[in-house]
C-alpha cells in the first residue's frame, strides 16, 4: 500500500507595515501601538523617522526596544513619499502595508484583509485590498464614517471621478505590484501640493486590480494643520494627478476630456468653499473655455446630486457624544447600498444609528439622562419663580430652588443677580 503523501499547505504571506512619521510625537505611539495590537502573526514593523525634530525618534525606539518586530530608522527630511519608498525597498516581505502615524487600524484590519485576498490567490492581477474608514479628532473620538464605498476590481475610471480609497493608512498591496508601478512620486511633495496617495493608486489601478473589505478598519485622523485641511490645494493637485494619469492614452478622448472637466470643476467648487476667489474663478473659468458643453453638463449632473441628497439635520437635535475608534465594531454603520445620493450633507445622522458595543451604550445612556435631569430642573426652576413666588413670598421659592437643583445644575449669572436684588430688597422692608 503505497504512502500517503502530506497535504501541501499554503503558507501564510508576511506583511511589512511602513509608518512614516515627520514631527508625530504626539500621535506615533498611538499608531505603532494599533500596528503591534494586530491580530495577524507574520508581520514587521519598520518606523522612518523623516528628520523629525521632536520626540518621535525618542518615543519610537522606546517601544522597539520591547518588541522585536520594530525596526527604526532615520533619514533626512524628504517628504511622506520618499518615507514610504523607503520603507516598501528595506522589506522582505510579499505585502506592504502603509499607516500614516496620526491615524489607527483595527486589530484586525490587516488579518481581514489577507483573508479577502487568498480567495484570488496571492499572485496575478489582484494586487491589493483596501478598506473602509472613519474619521477621528485628536482624541480618538469618531467624528464621522466614511464612504461605504464597494468598488472592486478594475475601478480606473470610476476613481477617475471619486477617490474610493479616501487616505493611505487603508491599502494593503503586493511588493512587487508596488516597485512595478514606480512606488509614489516625491514630486508633489517638492512642489507643496501633496496628493501622493491618489497619484499612486491611479498607477496602481492601471496594471492591477484592488479587493475591498466594506467594513471600517482604519480611523483616519482629522485636524487644523494637515495636508487634508487645505482642500483648494489638495483639489488643485487632484487635478494635475488626473491629467498626468491620462497622458498614457489609456482611455478615450471623449473619457478623458469628461473626467478632466470634472476635475477642474471640482477644483473651482472648493477654492471657492475655501474662500480662494482667484483660484476658484481661474478652474471653472478654464473649464468653460476649454470644454463648454461638457462643463456645462456636469455642473448641472453635480448640482442635481446635491440637490438629491438628504437635507442638513437641524443643530439643536440632541447627539450621542463621541465615542472612541476602538469601541465600534467594524461593521457598525456600513450602508448597505454606495449611492452617493443618499449619503447626508452632514456629519450628524451616519453616526445616531450605528449600533455601539455595551459600553459605548451605556455611555450615551447616561449622558442622556444627565441632560433630560437638566432640563427638568430648568423647569422647576421656571415654575418656582414664576408660582411659587406670587403665592407663598421669596423665601418660599428659594427653598423650592434649592431641593429641586441637582449638584451639577449651578445657577446662572442671571439667577445670582436676580438674588441678590431680590436680597437687597428684603432687606429694606425689613
Amino acid at each position: 500500500m503505497p504512502a500517503r503523501q502530506p497535504k501541501a499547505e499554503t503558507a501564510a504571506p508576511g506583511v511589512t507595515v511602513v509608518i512614516p512619521a515627520y514631527n508625530m510625537e504626539a500621535f506615533v505611539g498611538r499608531a505603532l501601538d494599533s500596528a503591534l495590537a494586530q491580530t495577524y502573526p507574520h508581520l514587521e514593523i519598520i518606523v522612518v523617522d523623516d528628520g523629525s525634530t521632536d520626540r518621535t525618534r525618542a518615543i519610537v525606539d522606546k517601544m522597539a526596544a520591547g518588541d522585536p518586530r520594530v525596526r527604526v530608522v532615520s533619514v533626512e527630511n524628504g517628504g511622506l513619499a520618499a518615507a514610504r519608498n523607503l520603507g516598501t525597498h528595506l522589506s522582505t516581505t510579499p505585502y506592504v502595508a502603509y499607516l500614516d502615524a496620526d491615524d489607527l487600524w483595527h486589530p484586525e484590519k490587516i488579518a481581514r484583509q489577507i483573508a479577502a485576498l487568498s480567495v484570488h490567490g496571492h499572485e496575478g492581477e489582484w494586487a491589493g485590498c483596501y478598506a473602509l474608514s472613519r474619521f477621528i479628532d485628536l482624541a480618538d473620538r469618531v467624528l464621522d464614517n466614511g464612504p461605504s464605498t464597494d468598488a472592486r476590481g478594475d475601478f480606473f475610471e470610476r476613481h477617475l471621478y471619486r477617490n474610493h480609497l479616501g487616505n493611505g493608512s487603508c491599502l494593503l498591496v503586493r511588493r512587487d505590484a508596488v516597485l512595478v508601478v514606480g512606488g509614489f512620486d516625491p514630486e508633489n511633495a517638492l512642489r507643496g501640493l501633496g496628493g501622493e496617495d491618489y497619484d499612486f493608486q491611479l498607477r496602481l489601478l492601471q496594471h492591477y486590480k484592488l479587493e475591498v473589505v466594506r467594513e471600517f478598519l482604519v480611523g483616519y485622523r482629522v485636524y487644523r494643520g494637515q495636508m487634508s485641511d487645505a482642500p483648494a490645494r489638495m483639489a488643485r493637485a487632484r487635478l494635475m494627478t488626473i491629467e498626468a494619469a491620462l497622458s498614457d492614452g489609456k482611455l478615450s478622448h471623449d473619457s478623458s476630456v469628461r473626467a478632466i472637466s470634472h476635475a477642474r470643476i471640482v477644483s473651482a467648487y472648493r477654492a471657492l468653499r475655501a474662500r480662494a476667489w482667484r483660484v476658484g474663478g481661474v478652474e471653472l473659468a478654464g473649464a468653460l473655455a476649454r470644454t463648454p458643453l461638457t462643463t456645462l453638463g456636469l455642473i448641472f449632473e453635480m448640482a442635481a446630486i446635491l440637490l438629491r441628497r438628504p437635507r442638513r439635520a437641524p443643530a439643536n437635535v440632541m447627539q450621542a457624544p463621541p465615542i472612541p475608534f476602538a469601541e465600534f465594531a467594524p461593521a457598525d454603520g456600513v450602508a448597505a447600498t454606495d449611492d452617493i445620493n443618499q449619503r447626508p450633507r452632514t456629519r450628524v445622522t451616519a453616526l445616531r444609528c450605528a449600533r455601539r458595543t455595551p459600553a459605548a451604550r451605556d455611555r450615551a445612556d447616561s449622558l442622556r439622562r444627565h441632560r433630560r435631569a437638566k432640563q427638568r430642573v430648568g423647569r422647576a426652576d421656571r415654575r418656582g419663580e414664576n408660582g411659587v413666588a406670587r403665592r407663598h413670598g421669596t423665601a418660599r421659592a428659594a427653598r423650592v430652588r434649592g431641593r429641586d437643583r441637582l449638584p451639577f445644575a449651578q445657577p446662572s449669572i442671571a439667577d445670582r443677580a436676580r438674588r441678590r436684588r431680590t436680597d437687597r430688597r428684603d432687606r429694606r422692608r425689613r
